[in-house]
Order: structure tokens, then C-alpha cells, then sequence
């Protein structure tokens, strides 16, 4: 009979394998001692199974890293920069030490950029669907400059007769909402609300893009890390819906759009189907 090894040596090979910690690392963990221990604390409440793999992964990023993407696993997905930048520029403190000021939430909202750059910096589909709907004028400063940036990038995509349909300014969401309830073109009224941040949703509606929410204000405690989780999978399901539509949509934009508008526009409370404004023309 083959000889068993001993307890005590059966998991020597791995502890072998691990490298010593580089002497930055040394730095970086002494000299933010107490914020590390936080972090380490963090990793063996959530993931109790998993914490030694993730304590023990060589270098202060693949600690981070994996920690992150286990959380993204089991809740929510963390803001990818707090990995990407924090570990790459040595004068500033390692990713721990961010992480400690609160859950760096990775939103998923349209920023003040993001919605003026719309067709260049997001989906033909996204931008299409946007055109349905009428932009808030308290938002944009000004309603009607932004669809006539939109409507001048529609054009070069779908057809001028197309895009003329749809009802001068846009179509107020909740008629829209009523309009696609439970249809195959759903997805559109969802789309708009996600693009005009009007969801009701925590990850849609914010972005970090505009500057006045920084991300780091809720501490990692079970409750907010729960409500968090069940957050996102609502956000997730939403974007889903959008996304079944937006690739459906771009299999052949001109034709699948008129044919959205050919669903929608009649089962809407009635609007003048005459020309959009002069910008479309």
C-alpha cells in the first residue's frame, strides 16, 4: 500500500511555490500596516473559503484584482480604475487604502459626455433609440440643440423620410412606456430611461463622468453590500432587455427601425406626424 504523507507536509508543495514579497511590496504593506489589515479583515468576512488564495496571490495588484473580481462575482462589479491607476502610480496609496474610504461602485449611468458624443462614443442602436424620446430641457440646457446634434448623426445612418416620422421634439417617455409594455420593442422605452437617467435605478442613473459623485460613499457593510447586490441584478436585467433590442435593431438599422416605428407610432395617444424640425430636413 502506497505510504500516505504526513498532515503537517501534504500542503507544503504549494506554500513552496509562493515567491517572497518584493521589497515595494514589503514598502507598501508596512508603511499602510492598519489599512491592510482592514483590507485583509474585508476579504476573510466576505469570502471566508476563498481569503487565503486571495491574500496570498503574488503582488499588491493581483491581491486587489482578485478580491475585485470575486466581489463582481457574488454582489456587484467595483470601479475598475481604483485597480488600474492605484497600483500603477508608486508616490500614492495602494488600492486598500481607497477601498477603506467606502465601495468604489461601478456605474453604468450617461454622463454630460457621454450624451453629447452619443453616436461617436455608444451604439448605433442606443443612439437610435434615443431619438424617441423628448429630452428634459432642465438637463441639457436646452432640449433642442442636443436631438438636432443626434438627428444630424441619425442621418448619415438611417433614411431623412425614416427619422421624419418620428413626432416633433420626442415622444414624453411614459407615453412611450405604455406604448412597448410587455412587447417585443420594450427594450426602447428602457433604453431611453437608461440614456436619461430616469431608470429609478442606483447603477443606471449615475455616472462618474459629471464630477459630483465620487463613488466612495457607502462602507462595506452587509446590508448596503446586499441591497447593492439586488441593485444590480435588476440593472442587469434591464440592460439585458436594452440589449436584446439594440443588436435585433442593428442587424439592419433603416429597416429594423422602421419597422419599430411602424409598431410604436400608432398605438401612441395621437401626434402630429408631419416633418421634425428643419434640422432633419
Amino acid at each position: 500500500m502506497e505510504a500516505a504523507f504526513p498532515p503537517l507536509l501534504s500542503g507544503l508543495a504549494v506554500k513552496l511555490l509562493r515567491r517572497p514579497p518584493s521589497l515595494r511590496e514589503m514598502v507598501v504593506i508596512v508603511g499602510y500596516a492598519d489599512d491592510y489589515a482592514w483590507f485583509a479583515e474585508l476579504v476573510r468576512r466576505l469570502f471566508p473559503e476563498e481569503a487565503e488564495t486571495v491574500l496570498s496571490a503574488p503582488g499588491v495588484r493581483a491581491r486587489v484584482e482578485r478580491f475585485a473580481d470575486l466581489f463582481a462575482e457574488r454582489h456587484f462589479p467595483l470601479y475598475a480604475p481604483f485597480v488600474e491607476y492605484w497600483t500603477e502610480v508608486e508616490e500614492d496609496e495602494p488600492p486598500w487604502s481607497w477601498l477603506r474610504r467606502g465601495i468604489p461602485f461601478d456605474l453604468a449611468g450617461f454622463g454630460y459626455d457621454s450624451l453629447h458624443e452619443l453616436w461617436d462614443c455608444c451604439s448605433d442602436g442606443i443612439s437610435a433609440l434615443a431619438l424617441l424620446v423628448k429630452p428634459s430641457d432642465a438637463f441639457f440646457y436646452g432640449a433642442d440643440g442636443i436631438r438636432t446634434a443626434w438627428l444630424e448623426s441619425a442621418g448619415e445612418r438611417i433614411p431623412k423620410e425614416t427619422l421624419q416620422r418620428i413626432p416633433q421634439g420626442g415622444i414624453p417617455i411614459g407615453d412611450l412606456t405604455e406604448a412597448v409594455k410587455g412587447t417585443r420593442f420594450e427594450g426602447a422605452a428602457l433604453a431611453c430611461s437608461w440614456v436619461f437617467a430616469e431608470t429609478g435605478n442606483f447603477f443606471l442613473d449615475h455616472s462618474y463622468d459629471d464630477g459630483w459623485y465620487d463613488g466612495y460613499a457607502d462602507p462595506w457593510e452587509d446590508e448596503i453590500i446586499a441591497e447593492g447586490t439586488a441593485e444590480w441584478r435588476r440593472a442587469r436585467s434591464h440592460m439585458d432587455s436594452v440589449g436584446r433590442l439594440v443588436d435585433r435593431l442593428e442587424e439592419d438599422l433603416p429597416a429594423r427601425y422602421t419597422e419599430m416605428l411602424d409598431f410604436i407610432l400608432p398605438r401612441l395617444p395621437e401626434y402630429e406626424q408631419e416633418d421634425c424640425h428643419d434640422e432633419q430636413k
